[in-house]
């Protein structure tokens, strides 16, 4: 009877201890074609002009890449981001998150400059294609080859926000990533040189 006694704490005490720990949920990992489109590594190099002055041309680089899970014991979500950025410049970060094998991968490209934050546009994707959130207006068309200003991309996706505070429109590349944009004061500047890190 007394080793049933001193039994018994330990008993809950070990179902206290189970109760306790975490289960972590399967890890949800971003789309492969998101990847493709926005996985840059730090040192990746971005020479842009702008389209009324071709002679000006400024340099970004990819530096803070963090790739990794987050919140294990929810969603075990993968996460991306990393910031491209030239001195002087706003820093544009980029935003992946995956939404799983039911959900769409959420992209986002996030504007820093002095002490403002301009959120988006934001695009969702799932095996390959790209489109827009529920009521938000924006429009995301996808081309095999797009043409700037005599430069020939590849599988761009091109996004025109309904209402954002800074753009009018973004193209991303598969294989290179940012390559355009145009600002709501008309400047648009697009890709003359890369060079990305995978």
């Amino acid at each position: 009877m007394k080793a049933a006694k001193n039994f018994i704490p330990l008993i809950a005490i070990s179902l206290s201890v189970a109760s306790c720990s975490e289960d972590k949920q399967t890890p949800q990992k971003l789309d492969a074609i998101t990847k493709e489109y926005f996985d840059y590594k730090d040192g990746s190099v971005y020479v842009y002009t702008e389209v009324s002055d071709t002679n000006t041309t400024i340099v970004y680089t990819t530096q803070g890449y963090i790739n990794t899970q987050s919140n294990p014991d929810i969603e075990n979500n993968e996460i991306l981001t990393y910031d491209i950025v030239s001195p002087g410049q706003a820093t544009m970060t980029i935003r992946c998150e995956s939404g799983g094998a039911q959900f769409k991968d959420r992209v986002a490209l996030i504007t820093r400059f002095n002490d403002t934050t301009v959120i988006g546009p934001v695009a969702f994707n799932v095996g390959g294609v790209f489109s827009s959130g529920v009521n938000s207006y924006d429009s995301i068309k996808q081309h095999p080859t797009y043409t700037i200003n005599g430069q020939v991309f590849n599988d761009v996706v091109r996004i025109k926000p309904y209402q954002n505070q800074r753009y009018k429109e973004i193209y991303y590349a598969k294989n290179i990533g940012l390559i355009a944009r145009q600002e709501n004061n008309g400047k648009f500047y697009y890709l003359k040189r890369w060079n990305v890190k995978r």
